[in-house]
């Protein structure tokens, strides 16, 4: 009996693995943009369950605050 608890309260401590899709592996090193935005583009379903709108919408929405992104230059 108690080595079964050990056992379970053994297995409880590991980490549990979870795959992780290859466009979130490299975000970090590279960046969101370029690493989600390209694989979300090529796959409508993915991009409305991450931004939760579809792309033509995404894109309607980014191009009205597009100027409004971008960095100022003061020289």
């Amino acid at each position: 009996m108690l080595d079964e608890e050990e056992k379970n309260a053994a297995l409880s401590d590991k980490k549990k693995r979870m795959s992780v899709h290859k466009c979130f592996r490299s975000r970090k090193s590279e960046g969101e943009y370029w690493t989600l935005y390209k694989e979300l583009a090529d796959d409508e379903m993915k991009c409305y369950k991450y931004f939760r709108m579809s792309k033509h919408q995404f894109n309607y929405r980014l191009q009205k605050i597009e100027k409004d992104l971008k960095k100022n230059t003061t020289f």
